[in-house]
């Protein structure tokens, strides 16, 4: 693997309903009003709507516990709804095909993330053989405050219990 690869496989335990959390994911230009202090802008850069659909492409403004942004964009590729959002990535990350997988459980749904970026951001492939490590600490502290602020957005937004 390059050493600006990476390959992630985030797991969030979701006590909400499937529909609910797909709804939620399946919006990335909301990401900024949940995913707080991660993503800080979200536009969608190919239509005037922001209903899921195959080929939608969102342009992304997003920042970690590190002090660097990064510009992105990603395009959904695939829905399967309320089970699957598979997308690229292109911008300071490239990707050929990652995904949300939603299962329901008896206890609401479990969310898998599995993501595959390139990292072309000219700092960060270039510090990618050395601080690997950082980089990946820096996504898991994005993922963790990912899961626990979506799980307040969906309480907040009365969506309640699995």
């Amino acid at each position: 693997m390059a050493s600006n690869a990476y390959h992630f496989e985030d797991h969030w335990r979701i006590p909400c309903r499937i529909e609910d959390v797909w709804e939620v994911l399946s919006r990335p230009t909301k990401f900024p009003s949940w995913w707080r202090g991660v993503y800080l802008n979200a536009v969608v850069a190919d239509s005037t709507t922001d209903e899921p659909h195959v080929g939608q492409r969102v342009n992304f403004l997003t920042r970690g516990w590190l002090p660097y942004k990064l510009r992105w964009t990603i395009e959904t590729v695939r829905l399967d709804k309320p089970r699957l959002i598979e997308f690229k990535a292109f911008g300071d990350f490239s990707t050929d095909a990652s995904r949300w997988i939603l299962r329901a459980t008896g206890t609401g749904t479990d969310v898998t993330l599995d993501w595959n970026p390139i990292v072309e951001k000219p700092i960060i492939k270039l510090l990618s053989p050395l601080l690997k490590p950082v980089f990946r600490w820096n996504h898991r502290w994005a993922m963790n405050l990912g899961e626990k602020q979506l799980v307040e957005y969906l309480r907040r937004d009365n969506r309640g219990a699995g």
